[in-house]
Order: C-alpha cells, then structure tokens, then sequence
C-alpha cells in the first residue's frame, strides 16, 4: 500500500474528529519516552495495567498444564494485549490514532518486560504474585532462560527487548504526529469545501 493510500484510508476515518484534543496526549508521551531513555527503571501510568495483564496471562495459560507456558503467559499476555487492543482500534474502531497509543503501550509494556529479563540471574526486582508467595522459583525469566540453557544470555535478551520498546515509543509519537496532522489537513479540507 503506498503512503498516499495510507494517508486517504486515515483521513477517511478522522474526518470531524478535533487533532488539537489529542495533541497533548502525544506531549505525555514524549516526556514519557524521555522518563525510559534517561532512567532503566522508570515508571509509567501503563504499569499497573500491564502488570493486571500479566499476572492474567499466568491464569490463562495455567488451565494448558504446561509450566513453561503459564510462566511464559504472563509476558505474551503483557505484549499480546497491546497488540490486540490496537488492532482492534485500527480495524474495528476505525481510530488510527488510538491505536498509535496502543503502539506506545506496547512499548512500555516491552521495555517492561526487557527489564524483567535482565534481572533472571540477579532476582534483585520485587517480584508481585496473586498465586502466593514469592520465592527464587518465582522469577518467570530465570525459569525460561534456564529451561532453554539461556541464563546467561539475560542481559542481551533484556536490552534487545529495551530497545524495542523504546522504538515501539518512538515510532508511536512519530505515526501519532502523522495521524495528528492528516487530522488537521482533513479538518482544513473540510472547512474548505
């Protein structure tokens, strides 16, 4: 699909909606972002919400009766709901925009889970379990990093999954301020007309 279609199908589903109502969400993001880049172990308003989702991802794999898989559930729910959730704004919604702030969660939600990673051999972060108490078993990433003979490897695998988090920000900021200004041409075209 070439970028002039691309713009036409967004314009055609932001057409009436206000670009300067959504613009201060895109500055949020940005000194976001700046939090990430600056500080390994920030914090951000997705947080809670993605640790709901991966704790949730733990019970829903645990029903299979594979422990790999319920440990492992935890991150591919923490991913795969962003994921979802903008695909649904994108497809069934018709809300680019909304799924460019799934796009930055997404990003969190890895940048999230590469610090998780990183920390399979240390066991240094506070760990949170709705299953009961928390022990060295408890640490997701040590036991699959130590299934698959990688342990050694967490560090790597954290800071690849740091940085594709933060690309995953960046590039929502950058497709938002697009979304924002094929909002605004639309709007101007509209009053135009």
């Amino acid at each position: 699909m070439s970028p002039g279609l691309i713009r036409e199908w967004i314009a055609s589903r932001v057409r009436g909606q206000i670009w300067w109502l959504r613009a201060p969400l895109l500055l949020v993001f940005l000194w976001m972002l700046n939090g990430y880049l600056t500080d390994p172990l920030h914090r951000s308003i997705f947080d809670g919400v993605t640790l709901a989702f991966h704790e949730m991802g733990h019970m829903a794999f645990f029903w299979l009766g594979d422990r790999i898989l319920t440990v492992a559930g935890g991150t591919i729910f923490q991913l795969g709901i962003p994921i979802v959730a903008g695909g649904y704004l994108l497809r069934k919604q018709d809300d680019p925009f909304g799924a460019t702030v799934c796009l930055f969660w997404l990003g969190t939600a890895l940048f999230s889970a590469g610090v998780y990673a990183a920390d399979a051999r240390a066991q240094a972060l506070p760990l949170v379990s709705p299953f009961g108490p928390v022990d060295v078993d408890s640490h997701d990433w040590t036991i699959m990093l130590l299934k698959y003979g990688m342990l050694t490897k967490d560090q790597a695998i954290g800071a690849a999954l740091r940085r594709s988090g933060i690309v995953a920000m960046i590039g929502s900021v950058a497709v938002g301020a697009w979304v924002l200004r094929v909002m605004a041409t639309a709007e101007t075209n509209e009053a135009d007309r």
